[in-house]
């Protein structure tokens, strides 16, 4: 699926850009589950949405977040093992690939920014080889909040994420602004069915959405199956994508 020069490119930046990837029909097809989320017509625990800050009710507009919809949702496991992505993910992780989780991010119009952070430091498995593949439903421009990284940070490892960052009334935390080097952050911007691969350590946000449409993206992060469980409780269970389980793995 991918060159030697975009294996290399990825993993000397920490990110890479196919676009286009989906095709029309199937980005469509996001979108129509999306609306039957957000409409009630798909069952989905409240538990697992999140609201813009002072918004409330299940509408397409209030929403900020869905999280793990492929754990209550079989049509997002669905498009976890899309050839063309999937394919992807093995070239970057190796044959034995594995679901992590996944979220749609629906910044809506007047959509919130969201600060820097690393996305690996909140996922409770090791080592802390993850890649997400984030796939547009929309177009995503300067305007509407595309992602901005910073290339190559993903080599640095995990980072404190020690600067208190409010989102409504819910304190979150972040990079602190002073770690960041913002003359190198680069902007991902995308058409809608194009995909960005980033690695899980490398350090990232995204802009308001200024604009009177929609950004919503479908973050799908994939691991390497050799991953071990760290966190506490019960451990998930993880769909195998691609090759092998093994013994003492997640």
């Amino acid at each position: 699926m991918l060159s030697t020069e975009q294996t290399e490119r990825f993993h000397a930046e920490g990110y890479l850009i196919l676009d286009p990837c989906l095709e029309e029909g199937e980005v469509e097809a996001l979108r129509e589950r999306v609306r039957g989320i957000a409409d009630g017509e798909v069952d989905f625990p409240e538990a697992s949405v999140e609201y813009e800050p002072g918004a409330s009710g299940r509408r397409m507009e209030h929403l900020r977040k869905i999280n793990h919809p492929s754990r209550h949702d079989p049509f997002f496991v669905d498009h976890a093992r899309h050839p063309r992505i999937l394919e992807a993910m093995v070239d970057l992780l190796g044959e034995d690939v594995k679901l992590f989780g996944d979220q749609l991010f629906m910044k809506p119009p007047g959509g919130i920014e969201k600060t820097y952070h690393q996305d690996c430091p909140y996922f409770p498995v090791r080592p802390m080889e993850v890649i997400t593949a984030w796939v547009a439903l929309d177009e995503v421009t300067l305007e509407n909040g595309c992602m901005y990284v910073v290339p190559g940070s993903h080599k640095l490892g995990a980072v404190d994420h020690s600067e208190p960052w409010m989102v409504g009334e819910r304190k979150d935390m972040k990079i602190p602004d002073a770690a960041i080097d913002r003359e190198r952050e680069r902007p991902v911007t995308l058409r809608a069915g194009g995909c960005s691969f980033h690695h899980g350590l490398i350090q990232h946000r995204s802009g308001a959405n200024r604009t009177r449409s929609f950004r919503r993206g479908l973050a799908t992060h994939y691991m390497t199956a050799k991953s071990h469980w760290v966190g506490e409780g019960e451990q998930p269970g993880y769909h195998l994508l691609s090759g092998q389980e093994y013994e003492g793995c997640v």
